[in-house]
């Protein structure tokens, strides 16, 4: 049978639960060790190499050679959009992390942008301002402006420099309906760690919310 893309060599080569644990934590957007990957999958590192070289050769990760280490990420933003889509329709696994509450829930990184409920409720909170336009998930568009409190209290005054669209709808699995990734996303992301609003955690892609950051999204009447 003819087809336009090899779509079952990209499903083969996440559907193995060691493999699919590596690409759910590089979407972290961080690059991480063979060693690394393999403790979050919980396989030796032998095999975690075998599993890395697979998803290489699917095109969903890269690897960089930084001194005598071989540093793993994935291999560009649609792939992130890709499985953050596929997460939207699997079934949840509900460790105790993925619970109602949960800090995978609240805050987590998306690929260089904020998700989970914290993420959604910034995106709703621009829309419905105006800053940004309504969007389907994967549509995108510019930013109508800058004049509003949640970017003046971040200090986000532009986009940064970034190969990306300036605003995109991103799909988020955990609440079904989307979060804002793209120039903008990053910087609302870069600009909310740098000021300790939110704090990344030692391991995984759930962020921490801040006595500051608590403080400061009430005072703009953001709630999530």
């Amino acid at each position: 049978m003819a087809a336009d893309v090899d779509l079952a060599a990209v499903a083969r080569a996440i559907a193995e639960p060691a493999r699919a644990a590596m690409v759910l934590e590089l979407m972290d957007g961080r690059a991480h060790s063979a060693r690394e990957l393999a403790a979050i999958a919980e396989v030796a590192p032998s095999t975690a190499s075998s599993h890395l070289r697979r998803l290489c050769d699917a095109g969903l990760v890269s690897v960089a050679v930084s001194g005598r280490r071989r540093l793993h990420r994935l291999a560009g933003a649609e792939v992130a959009t890709a499985v953050e889509a596929l997460a939207a329709v699997a079934a949840p696994r509900l460790p105790a992390s993925l619970q109602s509450g949960g800090p995978l829930l609240t805050a987590r990184v998306c690929y260089g942008h904020l998700a989970g409920r914290l993420g959604v409720a910034l995106a709703r909170r621009l829309t419905e301002d105006g800053v940004v336009p309504e969007l389907a998930p994967g549509e995108t568009a510019e930013v109508r402006t800058f004049d509003h409190p949640v970017l003046a209290a971040l200090g986000v005054t532009a986009l940064p420099p970034v190969p990306a669209p300036p605003v995109r709808a991103c799909l988020d699995w955990s609440q079904g309906v989307p979060h804002l990734a793209g120039a903008l996303g990053r910087a609302l992301l870069t600009a909310c760690l740098d000021a300790r609003w939110l704090r990344r955690r030692e391991t995984g892609r759930a962020l921490r919310v801040t006595r500051a950051g608590f403080r400061e999204f009430t005072s703009v009447d953001l709630t999530w």
